[in-house]
């Protein structure tokens, strides 16, 4: 019975580390990461990726409502910019496009920090920006919820518009910013 377990054991991680999206390494296919977008600011106007350029820029998405992911991700945002010396900002796109407006987005974004905004627009916008990401993200409406589900990355942008690296939520704040040293 034991070599049987052990034998589907094997199997299992054998197909957990073949599965596309699922290799165990750090290393992650950025060649299919395009961090292009057109998105609107609190006031309406078109922000692209190359607006940004001359600083990092720690992106996410997310939306405003959400009670406990989005929270944690944008205060590690904020977090990381408090201890990095590098010239920094974070952008937070909300998926939400029917109840955040890029105003609310701003308010919520810039609610964590100063150098922090916010964005959204369209839900054509929105959803070019997100695929140009490799981001994932549903909105389900029915009489008695209204459930957004996404994908909960940061991405940690140069200031020359390349990406540098794609960190979990969670990441400690300090290995953020320890990219940010390290890029040239």
């Amino acid at each position: 019975m034991n070599k049987a377990i052990l034998f589907v054991l094997a199997v299992f991680l054998a197909l957990l580390c073949a599965s596309p999206g699922m290799a165990l390494d750090k290393e992650l296919p950025f060649e299919n990461i395009n961090i292009e977008f057109e998105l609107l600011d609190r006031a309406g106007n078109l922000v692209t990726e190359t607006d940004l350029r001359g600083k990092y820029v720690l992106l996410a998405f997310g939306f405003t409502r959400c009670a406990h992911i989005c929270p944690m991700m944008v205060a590690n945002m904020a977090l990381t910019l408090n201890v990095t010396g590098k010239k920094a900002m974070g952008v937070f796109i909300s998926v939400d496009t029917e109840r955040d407006t890029p105003a609310n987005a701003h308010a919520y974004a810039s609610g964590f920090h100063e150098s922090m905004m916010g964005l959204s627009g369209s839900h054509q916008q929105v959803r070019a920006a997100a695929n140009n990401f490799g981001i994932s993200f549903v909105v389900t409406k029915s009489h008695k919820a209204y459930t957004v589900e996404h994908t909960s990355d940061i991405f940690l942008i140069g200031p020359d518009g390349k990406l540098i690296e794609v960190f979990a939520l969670n990441a400690p704040p300090l290995e953020i910013a320890e990219a940010m040293k390290t890029w040239q």
